[in-house]
């Protein structure tokens, strides 16, 4: 065996053998240095994931914010719905009826288009259709509305059916037709039929001062008489022409006595579809 071990293979075992101790100090902190490594690199990669995670849940709040930004910046872009009134039902004549409601816009970027649909007549009514400028309050009204039977005093109902918006610019929100009733006076009128019969009707009447550079077509007046706050009586009339910077007188009559009437409010209904063409 010992015939057979080289010079080198001797020298390598001496070497071993005289080494030994100090091999296997140099083992131990190779050890070390390895545990050392393992540790720092789990250290590193735990403070990484600790900070990505910090991170994403900062990127899922401001995610949240985002969207909760973006959903208020949505409400206050879209429209606020009109307000509508209680339902008046007021006398027209001998078992006739009107049935109205106070209806308000109050965004100032936005018009709208309301239909309305009444109800508590005899027979089906049909929509009313009601332009509201923006920060604007119109009357939807359905005049003349036959009774029930055996009902002496009708409780009249009303749906919004439709609303169409159309957003404005500033410059077109802005926009006006200056419009306005002067004059308005209500009392009792006595007038004469062709057979010379005498009747007392309610009467309001007035001036519409057209303050605009443009010629009116088909404008509706609409009156409404309260007595307390309440609704005693509403009525509407419709001019069919009026020239740019003119006036023109309206009358609005009832054909029942309406007494003790506080005020007379009226409301021209003005939207850019009566301008003259």
């Amino acid at each position: 065996m010992a015939d057979t071990l080289s010079d080198l293979g001797l020298k390598l075992n001496y070497w071993y053998l005289t080494n030994r101790q100090q091999l296997r100090k140099w083992w131990v902190l190779v050890l070390m240095a390895v545990d050392i490594f393992l540790l720092a690199l789990f250290l590193t990669q735990g403070m990484l994931l600790v900070f990505r995670f910090r991170d994403s849940s900062d990127v899922v709040s401001t995610v949240v914010a985002s969207t909760s930004a973006v959903g208020k910046a949505q409400a206050n872009i879209a429209p606020t719905p009109i307000a509508t009134g209680i339902v008046a039902t007021t006398p027209h004549s001998q078992s006739r009826y009107d049935f109205s409601s106070r209806l308000e816009n109050t965004n100032t970027t936005w018009s709208a288009v309301v239909t309305v649909q009444f109800a508590g007549g005899a027979k089906l009514l049909p929509p009313v259709v009601v332009i509201l400028p923006p920060k604007s309050v119109r009357y939807a009204m359905a005049l003349n509305v036959e009774g029930p039977a055996n009902t002496t005093s009708p409780r009249g109902t009303m749906t919004v059916t439709d609303t169409t918006w159309t957003r404005l610019t500033p410059i077109e929100a802005a926009e006006k037709i200056d419009v306005k009733p002067v004059k308005v006076t209500t009392g009792l009128r006595t007038l004469v039929t062709g057979e010379n019969q005498q009747r007392t009707v309610t009467q309001v009447t007035g001036t519409i001062v057209n303050n605009a550079f443009v010629s009116l077509d088909g404008l509706r007046v609409s009156v409404v008489l309260t007595r307390g706050g309440a609704t005693v009586g509403v009525g509407s009339t419709i001019l069919s022409h009026i020239d740019a910077e003119q006036t023109q007188p309206f009358s609005v009559e009832w054909d029942t006595v309406i007494a003790n009437i506080q005020q007379a409010d009226v409301y021209p209904e003005v939207h850019r579809g009566i301008v003259a063409r």
